[in-house]
């Protein structure tokens, strides 16, 4: 640290990116390496899965989310 150097404790959070794009999902089977193609619409990745039920007998699977997230100290205002 050089001299002069000024520190400071601050509080940060973490939420959603004001900027972000829309949260994208898609379902992965746990009984084989299949998965649904990744899309902003969950309805289509839950069909996918009760489709894949029905041609393979697999019942169990992963919905993965991914949504852009922010960190920031608390006392900065979001940015819109």
């Amino acid at each position: 640290m050089k001299p002069g150097t000024v520190l400071c404790h601050a509080l940060w959070t973490i939420g959603p990116d004001p900027d972000r794009n829309p949260p994208t999902v898609h379902t992965a089977c746990k009984e084989c390496d299949e998965k649904s193609p990744v899309g902003t619409d969950r309805a289509a990745s839950d069909l996918w899965a009760l489709r894949h039920s029905g041609r393979t007998g697999h019942r169990r699977y992963h919905e993965c989310v991914s949504v852009d997230l922010i960190t920031r100290p608390t006392h900065e205002e979001p940015t819109r």
